[in-house]
């Protein structure tokens, strides 16, 4: 009793909100209203193009494909030099993926955009550093680091709906043009950032000495924990880039009701992802993620199986809950890696999902042309595996 009750208790990381890890917030907050105007209804904007199916994968797999090419030499960008000029650097693409969105003629005129939204991630090792290196109490790491990237998902709870609502109104182009604008804002945030040079901040803090053998011990960890969610996202994104247009035009739901799903479900995404992160931070981290996969078919399930759409809404919460598992392996890495090293190993498990995913979404495809239900039971067949595995086996 004493461990669940330590695991339950709220104790909200304050120290971890600095000045800057506080403007990061803003950024997000900002950004991430922009993005969810339209990132949760791409695909059925993508549609709209004159896409099949299998071309809607080509489109979805192109982001992940050129997103893969980046956290590596992210990592070492974020290591080696000012990681505020780094994340205002990379975020000018991520403006301009939106506009480029918003005058494609056909779904072919799309893959600029796809490019410049892939090559922004070059700047997620350095979010991730810098707010890392900024958190004092690495006790509270992985909750702190949840609470972070939950006020990115935080907008999203309003996005999605407002952007389905939007589009309704004014039409998807302007909603992509006024999606621009809030990420310009968002990026325009980071310049009241302080620097952070890695060089000089190991000069000030030294970090502790590792031997060659403790270094390899936990090189293998992040390698074993790259691998482990780098196989699930494989599986996972064989089916849930498919739900919008499965609800769009197998529920036969609205732009307006597939925009509130969203919503909800990345108010899942939010509050399940910042309850994970206590869990992870007070029982164990591989215990979380174990929660966070086996989430997945327990939502997935049901949503093949009914067409009500208030019944969905409820299973939104928890689909979204299930995708926080990229944010406790970066809370992972970043605990364990070597201050000079930290841009490289956040970039890892980064890295080795987005090549394992790139192939993911075109099989759904060719899967969903068959039947929506061939997409989504091949997504979930793992997930039981390796929810148990993560549990019982996976160690921290």
């Amino acid at each position: 009793m004493a461990v669940y009750r330590r695991i339950l208790s709220f104790a909200f990381p304050s120290e971890a909100l600095t000045r800057d890890v506080l403007l990061i917030c803003l950024s997000n907050v900002i950004g991430a209203f922009g993005e969810g105007l339209y990132l949760w209804v791409f695909p059925l904007y993508v549609r709209s193009l004159q896409a099949d199916y299998l071309q809607l994968g080509i489109v979805l797999s192109t982001v992940i494909g050129f997103a893969a090419l980046v956290p590596l030499p992210g990592g070492l960008l974020a290591d080696r030099y000012d990681r505020k000029k780094i994340l205002i650097l990379s975020w000018i693409p991520w403006v301009l993926a939106p506009l480029i969105y918003s005058f494609a003629g056909n779904w072919v005129q799309l893959i600029p955009g796809t490019f410049c939204f892939g090559i922004s991630m070059i700047g997620i090792p350095a979010v991730n550093a810098y707010v890392i290196t900024a958190v004092p109490n690495k006790k509270t790491l992985t909750q702190a680091l949840s609470l972070i990237w939950s006020s990115f998902f935080f907008s999203y709870i309003f996005a999605p709906a407002t952007g389905g609502y939007l589009a309704t109104v004014i039409g998807m182009r302007w909603v992509l043009r006024v999606a621009a604008v809030l990420c310009a804002v968002a990026t325009g945030v980071f310049f009241f950032l302080h620097s952070q040079h890695p060089r000089k901040e190991n000069m000030v803090e030294p970090e502790e000495d590792l031997t060659k053998t403790e270094e390899k011990r936990l090189w293998r960890k992040i390698i074993l924990w790259s691998a482990f969610l780098a196989a699930a996202f494989f599986f996972i994104n064989i089916g849930r880039p498919y739900v919008q247009t499965f609800l769009a035009e197998g529920i036969k739901m609205s732009e307006i009701q597939v925009g509130l799903f969203g919503s909800i479900s990345f108010a899942g995404m939010t509050f399940i992802g910042i309850g994970l992160g206590r869990v992870g931070d007070r029982w164990k981290k591989s215990g979380a993620m174990g929660i966070c996969l086996l989430l997945y078919p327990l939502s997935m399930i049901p949503l093949m199986l009914t067409n009500n759409v208030g019944f969905l809404m409820f299973i939104a919460f928890f689909l979204g809950g299930s995708a926080a598992s990229s944010s406790l392996t970066n809370s992972y890495a970043g605990a364990i890696a070597p201050k000079s090293k930290r841009g490289l190993w956040l970039s890892i498990p980064q890295t080795a999902t987005l090549v394992a995913s790139f192939i993911a979404p075109y099989l759904g495809a060719y899967l969903y042309t068959f039947s929506p239900a061939y997409s989504f039971i091949v997504s979930i067949t793992a997930m039981p595996v390796l929810g148990a595995y993560a549990i019982t086996k996976l160690k921290d």
